[in-house]
């Protein structure tokens, strides 16, 4: 992944230098940044041109130069990765514009030798590594090729829908992800937002075959996971009597309404709602007072209408479940064909994606 991150001035000194959390230190930064500046100066004096990139027999180095200062100063990162090359040129741009910022005063005067001032500059690092999601990629890769649930990893810049980098065991419809989540991920964002009032911390989408995709947004990028689980119940949940006759039961919403009263429900749930596509609420049962979510509810027939739209283009198979994790509610949308159950909860109650899979499961089988 991304190996080393080092900053240098035109006389080759090094002013600061970082690691992945983990990664062993060979303390060689300054006789590499002597190295790397040789190099470089050779290729401005000799040939007249910067050096932008150098590929050893394992290792890729990128370079990027800013003039503009007394202290002219050269910035790398170096990679055994290079289809990182999209999101490391991000990752550099993002360091030199802070870098600056955070010391221009000390980078318009003469160097005195000194770089303690420097070494608070890893805080940032660690911001911008994380931003771009590049905090979690090596363990996600090594999750994937060790034939896990875990199937691919996709790096989406979120305002342009551009895929910066994709690791996969499996065809995976790129630019139809491309695309689509960046849609979906505002329309479940802007339902926190303004329903909510918290920030989105991800969504899923798991289809009745247990394809599932997850949607992580950070600052600077959508990290989208595809997994593939165990539980395969198309053929059985699509025999449900709901998927036989279109409307049939929103005809009859008291014969609806009693199917789901019988179920025995999870303990942390913590409200419940049937919906039909336009959003009106059929039948609610509130366990927990404090998750007033009454307004809220209506509005997320959106959300699972364009997740729905989304699995099929992905998948070409049907929607079993939509949810969306916050900082405190949790929103699981069961997909029903002309009418929706809705849960609530709080995210903290829900261990992983398998349990809230198993929730819906549970609700599922009762229903047979």
């Amino acid at each position: 992944m991304l190996d080393d991150l080092l900053i240098i001035n035109e006389s080759g000194s090094l002013l600061f230098n970082w690691h992945p959390e983990g990664a062993q230190e060979n303390g060689k930064d300054d006789l590499l940044s002597g190295f790397l500046t040789a190099i470089n100066s050779f290729a401005t004096y000799e040939r007249g041109e910067d050096i932008k990139s150098l590929k050893l027999r394992e290792t890729y180095i990128i370079f990027e130069k800013r003039d503009d200062l007394y202290q002219k100063l050269t910035f790398v990162v170096t990679t055994k990765n290079t289809e990182l090359t999209e999101l490391l040129h991000s990752f550099i741009h993002q360091i030199m514009d802070q870098f600056i910022a955070e010391f221009e005063p000390l980078l318009n005067k003469e160097f005195d030798g000194e770089i303690t001032a420097y070494k608070k500059f890893k805080e940032n690092v660690n911001q911008i590594n994380y931003a771009l999601g590049l905090d979690v990629l090596a363990s996600n890769i090594v999750e994937i090729e060790q034939e896990s649930t875990l199937k691919a990893i996709i790096y989406i810049e979120p305002k342009s829908g551009t895929v910066f980098y994709i690791h996969a065991k499996q065809y995976t419809e790129k630019e139809k992800l491309s695309f689509l989540i960046p849609l979906v991920l505002n329309s479940a964002r802007l339902l926190y937002q303004n329903y909510l009032n918290e920030p989105l911390n991800w969504f899923l989408l798991n289809s009745v075959q247990s394809e599932t995709i997850v949607v992580e947004p950070r600052k600077n990028i959508v990290i989208v996971k595809q997994f593939n689980l165990s539980n395969n119940i198309e053929k059985e949940f699509l025999s449900l009597e709901f998927f036989k006759e279109e409307g049939k039961y929103l005809k009859k919403p008291n014969k609806l309404i009693e199917k789901f009263k019988n179920i025995h429900w999870d303990l942390n749930i913590r409200q419940l709602y049937l919906v039909d596509l336009v959003g009106k609420v059929l039948y609610s049962k509130i366990f927990d007072k404090n998750y007033d979510c009454s307004e809220y509810i209506p509005e997320t027939i959106s959300f699972l209408t364009s997740s729905k739209k989304v699995n099929t283009e992905i998948y070409n198979r049907v929607l079993f479940y939509a949810a969306i994790g916050g900082e405190r509610i949790l929103t699981i949308c069961i997909n029903f064909n002309n009418f929706a159950l809705t849960l609530i909860g709080n995210v903290k109650d829900f261990k992983d994606f398998d349990f809230l899979q198993n929730i819906c499961l549970a609700i599922y089988k009762q229903l047979k």
